[in-house]
């Protein structure tokens, strides 16, 4: 009788020690399981902040303040310091609104120096109709013929309209248009990439005076914005502050009659925006610039256009 009653007393006394240990393990996870995720909030938070204006994680730094590299995000193409050694062919081109831009581009790269410059432009020409002007078919033989180091496109202003696929035509403004839109554009970028270009460049349109256009021109700029920031080495160059009033209104001043288009300030304008683009890649601040200038590549262009 002692024996067993001294089991029971025992018995009972190990569990209440166990119920208490038990209870001390539980507060001890809670304690971890929430210093676990205030971690993980102060991570995402710093995730975030770290974001570019392209949507891609920037590099955080080491122990040693220096960079780390992003490990999802993939490097852009290598560019060299450009050189007479070593010149950029750049190939310029677009619908009307791109020749404008190459009539002034043309003589910037060609004063900077160690630039080669190409001009084509299709007037009335867009990525909706490729039945009238098949842009991707000219991207692959500017790929394979000019084999350029950098492109700069600007197009899209007569893209307002429905688009082909598979025989049948999208009206504009439907979901299956943009899909249909984003993935033309998508593969101009890539071929030129997949040609061996090491930038492209797509300008964006510029706010229009006819006040219905504007939504539609936003609309294309987004597309053009995103399928960019999706391919590194390709840039969206934004353009609309270029020409609108402090108060961002419609400005005249740099536009022909037909609000449209660009008067010659109004090309030099938009030349020196792109310019700086190709200038910070090429030929980055605090380099010396190149010695003499090499003879620039004849136009390549479509009959009527210009160079």
């Amino acid at each position: 009788m002692y024996e067993g009653s001294h089991t029971r007393r025992h018995t009972r006394a190990d569990r209440a020690r166990r119920r208490r240990a038990a209870r001390r393990r539980l507060a001890l996870l809670i304690v971890v399981a929430v210093a676990a995720a205030a971690v993980a909030v102060a991570l995402l938070h710093g995730r975030g902040a770290e974001r570019t204006r392209g949507g891609v994680p920037a590099a955080r730094a080491t122990a040693t303040g220096s960079p780390a590299p992003s490990p999802t995000a993939s490097p852009p193409p290598k560019v060299w310091v450009a050189s007479t050694s070593r010149p950029v062919r750049v190939w310029v081109g677009g619908d009307s609104m791109g020749g404008e831009l190459g009539f002034s581009l043309k003589p910037l790269l060609a004063a900077a120096g160690p630039f080669k410059p190409v001009t084509f432009y299709k007037e009335s020409s867009g990525i909706c109709r490729y039945d009238f002007f098949d842009w991707q078919k000219q991207m692959e033989t500017v790929s394979r013929t000019v084999k350029p180091d950098a492109a700069v496109l600007m197009m899209g202003t007569n893209d307002t309209q429905s688009v082909a696929k598979d025989g049948e035509w999208i009206p504009y403004g439907q979901m299956a248009w943009k899909r249909a839109y984003e993935e033309r554009v998508g593969d101009i970028i890539d071929t030129l990439l997949d040609g061996g270009a090491r930038r492209v460049y797509w300008v964006g349109m510029p706010i229009m005076g006819e006040g219905w256009r504007n939504s539609r021109m936003r609309l294309i700029n987004r597309v053009f914005r995103k399928q960019a920031e999706k391919r590194p080495g390709a840039e969206f160059i934004d353009i609309w502050d270029l020409y609108t009033t402090s108060d961002g209104a419609f400005d005249p001043s740099l536009r022909l009659n037909d609000q449209v288009h660009f008067t010659v300030a109004g090309q030099e304008t938009l030349a020196e925006r792109v310019m700086e683009a190709i200038m910070d890649d090429w030929l980055p601040s605090g380099l010396p610039a190149p010695a003499a200038s090499p003879s620039a590549s004849p136009s390549v262009a479509a009959p009527g256009a210009q160079g």
